[in-house]
């Protein structure tokens, strides 16, 4: 049987999500919104939650239905008697195949493994895609077609030998193209006698956040300002103390969550963005982030802890693996740079974000489909 052809006619693809749609968008989200702006008809499954039947409802988004079933029977086993656990969500897959009808293609992208086993599905091709590294010891392909991954790495963890497997890094949402696009058209001009100001997009609980490296830069730096985008999701009273001890800083700006043009445009007059992260306490052990292609698209320096995927990007300020402390040094040596106007090649990094667009990913995943089944 050929590959379903994800740039040919439209397809019934069922998204595995571990991520609600409603809430932070992420790259599930934005594949679900670009497979549906190509016309595919795309059910995206929620994480299981609650009691209830499986309900298929409308989105906000044409050409796309959510998906909700509860949760799953033997959760509890899923580790301490795996057997028994597959046993039960092989009766879930078919539950959920049996409402929603012939599915072309499955598209997994659920690192909690809810689903172990694609093929009671009975989808015409399947894909298990990584974009977080599993739990330690879940080395299951679920019998895919296609394992992608955002790593060599990752997608050495379960892809055995011979499986059609695949390096597919992060994407550029089309919000942050749009932005890419307009910065590369209009530069900003920035004014000499400007205080310098530093950024961070992202969840402020996000469990490698370096949050006492964070301090330290914050309090070494009064002459800059500090603006944190973003929400606190998954706050302990550790990481409350550390926000409240930011905001209440002179130098510190706390814009909260913000989406759209909300946020586009907080992150105008942002002279470098920065990724501080804790690689000891990585899920994905600093290997990718798409954080960075957004900080590329927005223009201005980036300064970032060790991100693999990223060391060679043109002018990027990052600290060498293993070497956090550099950190400091790589912030200093972009300030210098913000203060004397030199140009790194913000240019060159705003192209490579918009060469790795959510679309432009899509287009290599069709690829390797196609390759997979021949």
């Amino acid at each position: 049987m050929p590959a379903p052809d994800l740039l040919g006619a439209p397809l019934r693809i069922l998204l595995l999500s571990p991520q609600p749609w409603t809430g932070l968008q992420v790259s599930k989200h934005h594949y679900a919104r670009e497979l549906a702006a190509l016309g595919h008809d795309v059910m995206f499954a929620n994480p299981p939650t609650g009691d209830g039947a499986i309900r298929l409802t409308p989105s906000d988004t044409a050409n796309i239905t959510l998906l909700d079933h509860p949760r799953m029977p033997l959760a509890r086993a899923k580790y301490r008697a795996k057997p028994l656990f597959i046993a039960a969500a092989r009766f879930r897959a078919r539950a959920i195949r049996k409402l929603a009808g012939a599915i072309d293609l499955l598209w997994d992208f659920d690192n909690a493994r809810q689903f172990a086993d694609h093929r009671p599905f009975g989808a015409s091709a399947s894909i298990l895609h990584v974009v977080d590294r599993l739990d330690p010891g879940d080395d299951m392909h679920r019998h895919a077609n296609l394992i992608l991954g955002i790593d060599a790495s990752i997608v050495g963890d379960i892809a055995p030998e011979g499986r059609p497997s695949h390096v597919v890094g992060h994407g550029l949402s089309p919000l942050f193209a749009e932005a890419a696009r307009a910065r590369l058209a209009t530069p900003r001009i920035r004014a000499a006698e400007e205080k310098v100001r530093i950024g961070f997009i992202g969840n402020l609980a996000q469990p490698a956040m370096d949050r006492a490296r964070v301090a330290a830069l914050v309090a070494a730096h009064p002459d800059c300002i500090f603006r944190f985008i973003g929400p606190v999701q998954g706050e302990t009273s550790e990481i409350r103390a550390w926000v409240d001890g930011l905001t209440a800083q002179p130098n510190v700006e706390m814009a909260g969550l913000l989406t759209g043009d909300a946020l586009i445009a907080e992150t105008a007059d942002v002279d470098i963005w920065l990724l501080p992260y804790d690689l000891a306490r990585d899920r994905n052990r600093g290997v990718n982030s798409h954080k960075l292609l957004e900080y590329f698209a927005l223009g201005g320096e980036v300064v970032s802890s060790a991100i693999a995927a990223q060391a060679g990007a043109p002018g990027i300020f990052m600290a060498a693996p293993g070497a956090p402390d550099e950190l400091a040094a790589k912030l200093d040596a972009a300030i210098a740079v913000v203060r004397e106007g030199r140009d790194t090649g913000w240019r060159a990094r705003a192209e490579l974000a918009l060469g790795n667009s959510y679309r432009a990913n899509l287009d290599r995943i069709a690829a390797h489909l196609k390759d997979s089944r021949t």
